[in-house]
């Protein structure tokens, strides 16, 4: 178990005990919000719901274009004269 899974377990069990959030939150320096969102993955899923998600993206906006809409798109810039925006 690493220091920051330590660390969450640390503030959802004090909050176990004391049913406070508020003095939990002061006493550890962090938000309502913060000890909210780990307190309901705790809940769900246990110490294993304490680890860290992963921060990346579902969609990238600078995916890969496929060749038949490559080639699409160079046809309407060939003939019709139309840049990114209208496209």
């Amino acid at each position: 178990m690493n220091d920051e899974i330590k660390q969450r377990l640390k503030w959802v069990k004090l909050y176990e005990q004391t049913q406070n959030a508020g003095l939990v939150c002061r006493r550890c320096g962090i938000s309502r919000p913060t000890l909210r969102k780990w307190w309901r993955r705790y809940q769900e899923h246990g110490e294993a719901g304490l680890r860290s998600l992963s921060r990346r993206p579902h969609q990238s906006p600078k995916r890969k274009v496929f060749e038949q809409d490559e080639q699409r798109i160079l046809e309407l810039r060939h003939t019709r004269h139309l840049g990114a925006r209208r496209i």
